[in-house]
């Protein structure tokens, strides 16, 4: 699934080629693509739309269009946003032609993707975009912040990091790889964490994005950036999809366990279990 660093490759990449561009067509050919509003009025209120913003909120990509509509994209597991298209394509789903003669076209191998149109007052249809927790990046995002999100929580801290209520944007990749750069074991029961290591955790999970960031994201087989282009952070990654493999710090053979049906790779000497 694409992560907060490959969405913000996308939007960057995509944002000064769309803004300002009106949207004069709208083709949806998978009818479980929108969720709100129904597939005619999806269509119908994007059509001759004016782009004015693009930005990332977690996962979604948020597009502002004139007269308060908001376009609201989330990729889930293999959704792609192309401005030009493969010659052997297969699983296009949506197409958006502009008047700057770009065709914005959607793609989805597994067809988990989600798109809304909305206007100011119709937010309770956005399910899981209304409680996002805070950006990574932000101010808010600290050690204080997760100091009191794992008080009393006895989950996995690897599960509370996937919890967007939490922090929003991350998923397993960068997790696996805040938790390394961290020490800390996927497995701590997030209360077990002291003011240290929470502090620690914050500022380990603000270097990794920042590193995704700068290397357009991590590309294993879907992902694209919007100008087609794959990631270059997998050849950083020191833990994720490394199972059996010798730890870059310490050389002791990597080791995986399953949390909340993900698998979570770790060092058991680097994060030893407390």
């Amino acid at each position: 699934m694409p992560e907060l660093p490959e969405v913000q490759t996308i939007v960057s990449d995509l944002a000064p080629l769309l803004m300002g561009a009106r949207i004069i067509k709208v083709q949806v050919w998978d009818p479980l693509l929108v969720r709100f509003p129904g597939a005619e009025d999806f269509n119908r209120r994007l059509s001759g739309g004016i782009i004015r913003t693009m930005t990332r909120r977690g996962k979604y990509i948020v597009v502002g269009l004139d007269q308060g509509l908001t376009w609201l994209v989330h990729l889930r597991m293999t959704g792609r946003l192309l401005t030009k298209l493969e010659e052997d394509e297969r699983h296009l789903r949506a197409q958006f032609t502009l008047d700057n003669g770009i065709c914005l076209s959607y793609c989805d191998l597994r067809r988990f993707g989600d798109m809304w149109a909305f206007f100011p007052g119709e937010e309770e249809h956005l399910g899981g975009f209304r409680t996002l927790g805070p950006e990574p990046l932000s101010e808010e995002f600290s050690q204080d912040w997760l100091l009191q999100a794992f008080a009393r929580r006895k989950a996995p801290v690897k599960a509370l990091l996937l919890n967007q209520s939490i922090v929003a944007g991350l998923g397993n990749i960068y997790v696996d790889e805040a938790l390394f750069v961290a020490g800390i074991h996927p497995g701590r029961q997030g209360h077990s964490l002291t003011e240290e290591e929470c502090g620690k955790l914050a500022a380990a999970v603000k270097e990794v994005i920042q590193k995704a960031i700068s290397s357009r994201g991590t590309t294993f087989r879907d992902y694209r950036s919007g100008l087609g282009t794959v990631g270059e952070y997998q050849q950083l990654l020191q833990v994720y999809g490394r199972k059996g493999e010798e730890c870059t710090h310490c050389g002791t053979l990597l080791d995986c366990m399953r949390i909340g049906g993900r698998t979570s790779v770790y060092c058991p000497r680097c994060q030893k279990q407390k």
